[in-house]
This record gives C-alpha cells, structure tokens and sequence, in this order.
C-alpha cells in the first residue's frame, strides 16, 4: 500500500512529510506545511492495550475459547488501530486458566497473533471483600500459589509478563519478589491494603496499580485510603479506564495530574460484551445491563461495573474531549507509555525505514478515527 500525507507524530514537535510504500517508510521529512485546518493526521506506532478482556462476545477467561477467537479479536483490534495488547485471563478455575493460557500461547507461538505483547492475569489472588473485589467471583479468589503459578507460566510458554494482585494477601510480596526476580511485571488491584503495606510491595517489585480508582469500595476514609496511597509513590505507574463511565472526567483529570503523564497509562480494561447489541446479557453469573457504551450489574443499577465497553481509541478520545488533556498527551498515554512501562519504547519509534504496522489516526472535530493502518 502507499499512503503519503502531512503528518504530525505522537512526542515529537513539528510536522513531517510522510511516505509510507512497500511495507516501510520510505519519505520521514520535517515540513514546513501547517497542519490541515480541519484535519490533523497522527503517525502512531499504534495503540497498546495493557488490560483487556475479550470483545465480540469472546471471553478469555470463559471454558470455550479458541485459538480462532483469539486471532479474530487481534484483527479486530488492529482495524481499530491498536497494534499491541495483552490478553488478560481474570479470576477463574485454575484448570480453565491453564486451558486458556495454552490456547493463546498456541496463538502467539503460531504467529497467528502477532500483535499480542504478553499475557496479563489479574483477579486469582486479589482480595475477596465485597466492594473490594468489584464483579471476580469469590469461590476463585484464593491466596498466591507460587507452584500454580509456576504451572500456569509453563503451559503458556512464558508469555506471561504481568500479574495483578492483591498484596496485604497471606504471602503476596513473598509472591510479588518471585515475580520480579522473574522478569514479571507486577500489579496491584482489588485490594485494601494500608501504606506500609503498598510501600512494602513497591519494595519486593511491584510497579504498576492497575485501573486505579476502581476496585474498591464506594466509601473511603478521606485521608487514609488506597487512591492518595497509591498515587504518592513516584515509583508506582498508574492505569486509568478513560471511558467516561468507570472515572468521571473531573476526578481523571485531577488523579492523572497527580501521577503526572509521563507514569499514567489509558487501558480499556474491556468486555467480552463491547461490539454486541445494547441489551441484557449473562456474564459471570449475574445479568448486566450494556447500554451507550457503559456495562453494569442489572440489580446494582449503575453502582457496579462489569468491564468496559468501549475500546481504547474511544477511551483516548473521551480523555482529550472531556478531561482537559490534549489529544497528543491523549495518544501519548495509549502508546508510548504502556511500551515505557514494558521496556520496549525503542519498538516504538517512528523513523525513515521503520516497517509496519503503523497506524494513523485522524483527529478532527473531536473526534479520533483509524485514517489508516499501515501495513
């Protein structure tokens, strides 16, 4: 394909002559051009989804998933111009864990989902307070199990780079330490651990709170709780559901100022439900209510969410219409930071002779949509 255009790109200043042919950017010159005066074109190197479900009605962590599930989420993904994501298996029975795990290692061994970075888990050893534990069904919330773990990470073939918990459970820095020393990425979520023990995880090598904010119990001491807790580690990023549901813009605003940009990622932390029909539908034995991109618990009324419905490029978009953020810092935190995170923004640069894929996304009107996806 061949796509030429004035582009500006994500974290660096100016605007750029792009020529994109046979596979590769061919033509990467600074332009003295303005950018169009109703259109501004972004060269990303796609979005990356850190925290994500399922979609389509396809569930990661359900008994049924196929290798063929798998690939078609990843090209779904791709059309909408996130070009890295991490599948996420959340609390479940452990042989359904190992069944699934094996089925999206199949996946990336096979090159048939390229564009999966690591396989996240979150919800297995997290607290089982009401509240606390948001939708995770209780009967599969345990402590860590080091040898379970240990299980679960060969049967998928190591792909496993992220783990979210609880830490204030019975031996979870002990748990936290052996991740670390393993190259896994730690995250903390659904828990209501107090300030010694959060800073104690940061210790053993925890680094991340998983969509913070949310997760915990509606009621919360003023000053004592997990939110300022978390946020005053420098040493913790922060993930962020943008969806205009989970978090209202004012509190996003002031909670990402607060991390700063440079240590906030957007997740989608998505649904199996999002791209279905708005309707009722049974999910994790309970009945959920999907209506305008929101997802709730039916008896709880909006008081319970049950993942989210709308994908990250909305997600980013709703940050930079509602929240005050520009839509560059928007994108920043959708691509750039989740691949700080990992270690890997070197894959990130856009430069003459980078291959695809590679997306571009069109802002205008505030509105964000896939221009193309470069491939």
């Amino acid at each position: 394909m061949v796509f030429e255009n004035i582009c500006r790109i994500p974290g660096i200043s100016g605007t750029f002559e792009v020529l994109f042919r046979n596979g590769r950017i061919e033509h990467l010159k600074p332009s003295q051009k303005k950018d169009h005066d109703v259109e501004t074109l972004w060269l990303t190197p796609g979005l990356f989804d850190i925290q994500f479900n399922g979609m389509l009605g396809y569930d990661l962590s359900a008994e049924g998933l196929t290798a063929d599930q798998v690939i078609e989420i990843n090209s779904a993904l791709e059309r909408r111009g996130i070009l890295r994501w991490c599948p996420t298996i959340c609390s479940q029975a452990s042989e359904i864990v190992e069944q699934n795990l094996s089925i999206i290692r199949e996946a990336i061994d096979g090159g048939l989902a390229a564009n999966i970075h690591c396989i996240h888990l979150e919800g297995h050893y997290i607290s089982s307070e009401e509240g606390y534990r948001g939708v995770h069904l209780p009967r599969f919330i345990r402590d860590p199990d080091p040898k379970e773990f240990d299980r679960w990470q060969k049967t998928a073939g190591g792909h496993i780079g992220l783990f979210s918990l609880a830490p204030e459970r019975k031996g979870a820095l002990e748990f936290i330490q052996k991740l670390k020393m393993e190259g896994i990425k730690v995250g903390l979520v659904h828990h209501h651990s107090d300030h010694q023990t959060i800073q104690a995880a940061a210790a053993a090598g925890a680094d991340l709170s998983s969509h913070l904010i949310n997760g915990c119990v509606t009621l919360i001491h003023r000053q004592h709780n997990i939110i300022w807790s978390q946020l005053s580690l420098d040493q913790l990023w922060a993930s962020f559901i943008a969806d205009g549901y989970h978090i209202p813009p004012y509190t996003l605003k002031a909670v990402i100022r607060s991390k700063g940009i440079d240590r906030s990622i957007l997740i989608s932390d998505l649904s199996h439900l999002s791209g279905l029909p708005d309707g009722e539908y049974e999910s994790n034995e309970m009945t959920v209510v999907l209506k305008n991109g929101g997802l709730w618990v039916k008896e709880k009324g909006t008081n319970l969410l049950s993942g989210a419905a709308r994908t990250l490029e909305q997600d980013v978009e709703c940050l930079a219409v509602n929240a005050g953020f520009s839509i560059e810092n928007s994108l920043l935190m959708a691509s750039i930071n989740p691949a700080r995170y990992f270690g890997v923004e070197g894959e990130m640069d856009i430069y003459k002779g980078r291959e695809g894929p590679l997306a571009v996304f069109s802002w205008a009107r505030s509105r964000l949509t896939v221009k193309e996806i470069l491939l």
